[in-house]
């Protein structure tokens, strides 16, 4: 399976901030959505993946500057570069670098442009449905 087939699944929409957004405000987001991470874009036409800020980003500056941390602005904190994937990736492709990069989070790109973001969660919940319908199969070719 594919990335492509978690994104015909999840949707792409993807919530981001602007580099010049403060992590007070990024934070606000992130709680709002429930949601663990946001891709930071370039302002203007072609919204540019510059970075990503994750909930570790915001725990490292809060660690360092303490509250104070919140008044910074998101490009300062983010993490960048920002490793993607690709739509044709092997669903164990992404899993391998999630687990080498230690990150929950991958916008997923084609030729620059920003197709969509899958997370961890995702891509358990895609193994989870393949492996209940392959068990399915393997009960139906028994039975039959």
């Amino acid at each position: 399976m594919f990335v492509s087939d978690i994104l015909s699944t999840k949707g792409n929409r993807v919530v981001a901030v602007a580099p010049e957004d403060t992590l007070a405000s990024a934070v606000a987001t992130l709680s709002a959505r429930r949601i663990g991470a946001l891709l930071v874009l370039a302002t203007g036409k072609d919204k540019e993946l510059l970075g990503i800020l994750s909930e570790r980003d915001v725990v490292h500056a809060l660690a360092h500057d303490g509250d104070g941390a919140l008044s910074r602005r998101v490009s300062s904190v983010m993490t960048s570069p920002v490793t993607t994937c690709d739509p044709d990736d092997t669903v164990e492709h992404v899993m391998e670098l999630m687990t080498d990069g230690r990150f929950r989070h991958l916008p997923v790109v084609r030729h620059g442009e920003l197709l969509g973001i899958i997370s961890i969660g995702d891509v358990v919940k895609w193994r989870l449905d393949e492996t209940r319908q392959e068990a399915e199969t393997l009960r139906q070719y028994i039975a039959t």
